[in-house]
């Protein structure tokens, strides 16, 4: 028994076809409720004030993680050099 797959060309249709009526449906509200509008404009910033605050805490994450890194390829290296100083300084061939 072969299962249907969950994802139909028709249900993809539908889904479609149902959120071009809601936003239509906003649209026409806005335009008619300006109380609405008014409420949706205020909660459109808020919601764009997150997405900023987001996008900037992802850098800032980002940014540490770098940071991060290069603090360790630097460690390394320093550590390297001092070893071969003190290898030059204290070998036997001196």
């Amino acid at each position: 028994m072969a299962k249907k797959p969950l994802l139909t060309d028709d249900i993809v249709d539908q889904a479609r076809l149902k959120r071009a009526r809601l936003e239509e449906d906003i649209r026409r509200g806005l335009e008619e409720d300006t109380e609405l509008a008014r409420k949706y404009d205020e909660e459109e910033k808020r919601l764009q004030k997150h997405a900023i605050y987001k996008s900037r805490r992802i850098e800032n994450a980002k940014t540490q993680q770098r940071g991060r890194h290069l603090l360790r390829y630097l460690f390394i290296l320093w550590a390297i050099l001092i070893g071969m100083i003190a290898w030059i300084i204290f070998s036997p061939w001196s």
